[in-house]
C-alpha cells in the first residue's frame, strides 16, 4: 500500500522528517557561511531550523547584497512541493478555497529566478570557456520558462537582463537583440550599458542589420560623459558597421580619431591603451582588406589581370597584420591571421591563405578563432576541389569541438556555421567530390543534428548517382548497365540516409519532406517494395493537397512489384478524389498500364482516350505524347494476342476470330502511324513504326483467307486479294523506312541497343514480307543481306535458312543445298559467348539450331526429304 503523503497544512502530523532535518542541515550551513554562526545561532535558538519560505527569504537578501550564487544555491535546496506556508506571498491567510490557485506561485517564481540567476553569475565568473557554456546551456531552458512565466514582482528587468546576456554569450544574437531592445524600453537606466551590447549583437544576428547598429551606436557615442574605454568600444563597434555598409573613408576617419584619443590621453595610462591601439590598427587593417575585396571579388576571377594590382594595394596592409601576429595579445593576433588568409585569398594566393587558417585552427584552447579560421579554410578547400584536405579539417575540428557545449560563439554563430559549412559541402558536390563529401556528412554529429548529417549524406548519394547515370550516358543516348547498376545502388543508399533522418525527424516539420525525399530515392534505384513501405507512413500523415504525388508513387511501385489492382486501387482515388489536380494525367496513364495488366483492354482504352481528348493537354506535353504511345503499343498488344488465338482455333473459327480483330488492327495503325508521324525521330517512335509495319503484315491474314474461301463471289476474292497486297506492300514500305533510317543514323553515332534490335529485326522482316509476296529473287538478296551482315552470330542462321527456301522456290535446289551447309558451318564458328544471343535473335538455342540443320542435312541426301 503506497504511503499516505503528509499534508503540510495539517497541523496535527509531525513537521519534522529525514528529508527535512537534511535541508534544514544544509541551509544552516550556507546560512552560517554567509551570516556567521552568531547570527545563525540567534535566529535558530529563537524561531527553530528555517522552513522553504524562510530560506528563500534569506536567499532573497543574499541575491539583494551580491551573493547570486549562493542565493542560488540555497533557493535549489527548498521543495516547495512539500510544505505550504500559512501566509501567502503578500503575508495574507490563505483560505484554500480556490482549488485553481496556487498560494505558492509567487514563491515558485522567486526560487525558479534565484536558481537560474545563480547559474548565470556561476557561469560569468567561472575561467574555462567551455564550462561556462557547459552551464549556461544547462539552465538557459529553466531560465527562459521562468521568464515566460512570469518573474517575480521587482526582478522582471534582472531577469531579462541575464537572460539575454547568456544569449549573447552563447552566440543566440537574434533572441538576444529582441531582449536588449525590450529592456532599455523597460529600464531606461540602462541604456548606456546595453546600447552597445545591442549594436554589436544587431551587427551579429542571422540577418546582420549594420545600419540599425549604426544608429544604435550613435546615441552612445553623443554622450559626452562616456569614460574613454567607453568611447574607444564604441567607435571600434561604430567601425565595424560603417565597414560592413561599405563607408569606408568614414571608417577610416573614426580610427584615426580614435588613434589620436589614444595619443592624447593621460600619458600614465598609455600602457593600458595598448589593447586599443592594437584593435585600432587591425580594424584598419580590415577596411582596406574589406575595400580590396569589394574591388577585386573575395577570390580574383582573373588572377593575371588584376593580381599585382591587389598585391600592391594591399602590401603595408600585410605588413601591419604580420606586426599585430608577433606582438599583440592571442586574441588580437589571432584575428589579424584571419584577416591575413582572407587577405591572401583576395590576392590569388590560396595556399597562402589555408597556411594562415590552419595555423589558427590549431592554437589553443580551441576557441571562437580557432572555429571561423577552420569554416574559412573548409570553405577555400571546397572551392579547390580538395576533398581530403576538408575531410580532414573537419574531423579536426569536430574533435576538438567535441559536442555543442564545445562550439565557441565569439566569432561566429553556430546558425551561420552550419549555413556555410552545408554551402562548402554543395560546392565540393558540384567538384563531384561525392565520396568526400559523405564521409564529411558522416563527421558533422554531434555538432550537427543526426538527421541534419544523413539529410546531407542522402543529398550527397543521390547527387552521385545522377552523375553516374549521366557519365554513363553514351553519345547514342543508352546507358551502360554497369552505370546503370551502380546509379541504382547509389540512389538506394540516398533512400537510406533519408529514411533514417526521417525517422530521427519523426516529430518534426521535415518529417514529410524527409520521408518523400527517401521514396523518391528509392523509386529511382528501382527498390519498389522499400518505397511501398514509406508511402503507407508517407500517406497517412502528408496534407490532403499533396496526397496526389504519393498515390502516383505508390501506383507505379505496386504495378512495379506486378500489383496492377492495388495500382488501380491508389489510382483511382487520384482521379475521382482530385479530379482538377495536374497529377490526373498520370493517374490515367497508369491507370490504363494497371488494367492492361488485368486484362482490360476496353477500360485502359478509355483512360488514354479521356487524356487524348482532355482539352487541357496538348501534343507537346509528355502526358499527351505518352498517352498516345501507350494506346497505340496497348492496341496493337491486344491485336497480337488476338491473332495468336485465331491461329491456334479451327479453321471456321479462324475466319470469324480474324474478321472481329480487323478493326482492332485498324485502330492500332491508325494511332500508331500518327505517333510516328508527330514524335519522330525519337526512340520510341521508332519501335511505333515497327509495330505499324508488323500490324500491316497481320492485317493480310484475314484478306488472304477470305480470297481462299470457295463461299464469295470472283468480285470479292479479287477485292481481297487487292487488300492483302496493299497491307503487304505498306508494311514492306514501313520495315524500309525504318531500316534506311537507322542504318543513316549509324553512319554518325553508334546505335543503341534497341535501335540495334530493330534495325536487326527490320532486315529479316523485309526478306519474310518479300517472301511472303512472292517475289523470291528478291527476297534471296534481302536475306544474303541480313546473313553479311551478321556473319558468325545467331542471326545468320535465320537469314540463310530463309534464302535457302527462295533459292528452293526458284528451282535452284543445288544452291539451296550449300546454303544449308553454310549454315552448319556458320553455326560451329559462332563464339560460345554468343549462346545466350541464340534465344534473344532466332527460334533456337545451339543445341536446337543443331538437331535442325543436322536434319535439314539429312533431307538433302533423302531424295523425299526437302527443305
Amino acid at each position: 500500500m503506497a504511503e499516505k503523503k503528509a499534508d503540510p497544512t495539517d497541523k496535527s502530523q509531525p513537521t519534522v522528517s529525514r528529508d527535512k532535518i537534511t535541508t534544514s542541515l544544509m541551509v544552516l550551513a550556507a546560512a552560517i557561511a554567509i551570516l556567521g554562526f552568531g547570527t545563525v545561532f540567534s535566529i535558530w535558538f529563537g524561531s527553530g531550523p528555517p522552513d522553504a519560505i524562510e530560506t528563500l527569504k534569506i536567499a532573497s537578501r543574499e541575491y539583494i547584497a551580491g551573493n547570486a550564487i549562493v542565493a542560488g544555491r540555497l533557493a535549489q535546496s527548498v521543495d516547495l512541493g512539500e510544505e505550504l506556508p500559512d501566509d501567502d506571498a503578500n503575508g495574507n491567510a490563505s483560505d484554500g478555497d480556490d482549488e485553481n490557485e496556487d498560494p505558492l506561485a509567487e514563491w515558485r517564481k522567486l526560487r525558479q529566478f534565484l536558481i537560474s540567476a545563480g547559474e548565470v553569475v556561476r557561469a560569468r565568473e567561472t575561467d574555462d570557456n567551455r564550462e561556462r557554456r557547459e552551464i549556461l546551456i544547462a539552465a538557459i531552458p529553466d531560465f527562459k520558462a521562468a521568464v515566460e512565466k512570469g518573474l517575480p514582482v521587482g526582478r522582471e528587468v534582472d531577469g531579462k537582463r541575464l537572460l539575454a546576456e547568456s544569449y549573447f554569450q552563447l552566440g543566440e544574437f537574434d533572441r538576444a537583440a529582441a531582449l536588449f531592445e525590450e529592456l532599455i524600453v523597460l529600464d531606461p537606466t540602462l541604456r548606456r550599458e546595453l546600447l552597445p551590447l545591442l549594436a554589436e549583437t544587431l551587427l551579429r544576428t542571422r540577418d546582420p542589420n549594420p545600419e540599425l547598429a549604426l544608429e544604435t551606436i550613435a546615441a552612445i557615442l553623443a554622450d559626452k560623459t562616456l569614460r574613454l574605454e567607453q568611447r574607444f568600444e564604441a567607435n571600434l563597434i561604430q567601425i565595424d558597421a560603417l565597414t560592413r555598409l561599405g563607408r569606408y573613408v568614414e571608417a577610416e576617419q573614426a580610427i584615426e580619431r580614435g588613434k589620436q584619443a589614444i595619443a592624447e590621453a593621460d600619458l600614465t595610462k598609455q600602457a593600458s591603451y595598448i589593447g586599443f591601439q592594437h584593435r585600432f590598427k587591425l580594424a584598419h587593417g580590415v577596411v582596406q582588406i574589406r575595400k580590396a575585396i569589394g574591388r577585386y571579388g573575395k577570390q580574383p576571377v582573373n588572377p593575371s589581370d588584376s593580381r599585382e594590382e591587389v598585391i600592391t594595394a594591399l602590401a603595408p596592409t600585410m605588413m601591419a597584420l604580420f606586426d599585430l601576429q608577433r606582438e599583440a595579445a592571442p586574441q588580437i593576433a589571432s584575428e589579424a591571421r584571419i584577416w591575413a588568409g582572407r587577405a591572401y585569398q583576395c590576392q590569388g594566393m590560396p595556399n597562402q591563405a589555408l597556411s594562415q587558417w590552419s595555423a589558427t585552427r590549431q592554437q589553443r584552447p580551441f576557441g571562437g578563432a580557432a572555429i571561423i579560421s577552420g569554416l574559412e579554410e573548409i570553405e577555400q578547400l571546397a572551392a579547390l576541389g580538395l576533398g581530403l584536405e576538408l575531410v580532414q579539417t573537419i574531423r579536426y575540428m569536430m574533435r576538438e569541438m567535441g559536442d555543442l557545449r564545445g562550439f565557441d560563439p565569439t566569432m561566429v554563430s553556430l546558425v551561420e556555421f552550419r549555413r556555410r559549412l552545408i554551402a562548402a559541402l554543395e560546392k565540393l558536390r558540384d567538384q563531384s567530390a561525392y565520396q568526400e563529401t559523405i564521409d564529411v556528412a558522416r563527421s558533422l554529429p554531434p555538432i550537427f543534428t543526426r538527421s541534419a548529417a544523413l539529410m546531407q549524406e542522402g543529398i550527397a548519394f543521390r547527387e552521385w548517382a545522377a552523375s553516374t547515370l549521366r557519365a554513363g550516358t553514351q553519345l547514342n543516348g543508352e546507358i551502360s548497365p554497369a552505370a546503370a547498376s551502380l546509379a541504382r545502388r547509389r540512389f538506394r543508399q540516398a533512400g537510406d540516409a533519408f529514411t533514417q533522418a526521417a525517422e530521427l525527424d519523426f516529430d518534426t516539420p521535415r518529417y514529410i519532406k524527409t520521408q518523400w525525399a527517401a521514396i523518391d530515392s528509392y523509386q529511382q534505384g528501382r527498390h519498389f517494395e522499400r518505397s511501398i513501405r514509406l508511402l503507407r507512413s508517407y500517406l497517412r500523415y502528408e496534407e490532403r493537397q499533396r496526397q496526389p504525388r504519393g498515390l502516383i508513387a505508390m501506383g507505379r511501385a505496386l504495378l512495379a512489384e506486378s500489383q496492377p489492382e492495388g495500382a488501380i486501387k491508389a489510382l483511382e482515388t487520384v482521379i475521382v478524389e482530385y479530379p482538377r489536380d495536374p497529377l490526373r494525367y498520370d493517374a490515367r496513364l497508369l491507370m490504363a498500364l494497371a488494367y492492361s495488366e488485368t486484362g482490360d483492354i476496353e477500360k485502359a482504352r478509355g483512360y488514354l482516350i479521356d487524356n487524348l481528348q482532355d482539352g487541357e493537354l496538348t501534343p507537346q506535353s509528355p502526358a499527351w505524347r505518352d498517352s498516345l504511345f501507350t494506346l497505340a503499343e496497348i492496341l496493337y498488344q491486344k491485336s497480337y494476342k488476338n491473332h495468336l488465338l485465331a491461329e491456334h482455333a479451327d479453321p471456321p473459327e479462324r475466319a470469324k476470330l480474324l474478321q472481329e480483330n480487323q478493326p482492332i488492327l485498324d485502330a492500332a495503325i491508325r494511332r500508331l502511324d500518327e505517333a510516328v508521324l508527330r514524335y519522330q525521330p525519337a526512340p520510341r517512335a521508332d519501335a511505333a513504326a515497327y509495330l505499324a509495319a508488323r500490324s500491316h503484315i497481320l492485317s493480310a491474314q484475314w484478306p488472304r483467307l477470305e480470297a481462299q474461301s470457295t463461299d464469295i463471289l470472283d468480285a470479292a476474292r479479287r477485292a481481297m486479294r487487292t487488300k492483302v497486297e496493299s497491307e503487304l506492300n505498306a508494311a514492306l514500305d514501313g520495315f524500309r523506312e525504318l531500316k534506311e533510317r537507322i542504318m543513316r543514323r549509324e553512319e554518325e553515332q553508334k546505335l543503341t541497343n534497341d535501335a540495334q534490335a530493330l534495325l536487326r529485326n527490320c532486315m529479316m522482316a523485309e526478306a519474310d514480307t518479300l517472301k511472303e509476296m512472292g517475289q523470291f529473287e528478291e527476297a534471296a538478296t534481302a536475306y544474303r543481306t541480313v546473313s553479311l551482315r551478321y556473319m558468325n552470330q545467331p542471326p545468320a542462321l535465320e537469314a540463310i535458312l530463309g534464302q535457302a527456301r527462295c533459292v528452293r522456290e526458284l528451282g535452284r535446289r543445288r544452291e539451296a543445298d550449300l546454303l544449308i551447309r553454310q549454315a552448319g558451318v556458320v553455326l560451329k564458328q559462332i563464339p560460345p559467348k554468343l549462346d545466350d544471343e541464340f534465344k534473344r535473335t532466332t527460334r533456337y538455342d545451339r543445341a536446337g539450331w543443331e538437331k535442325m540443320i543436322a536434319w535439314m542435312t539429312a533431307g538433302m541426301r533423302d531424295p523425299g526429304g526437302g527443305v
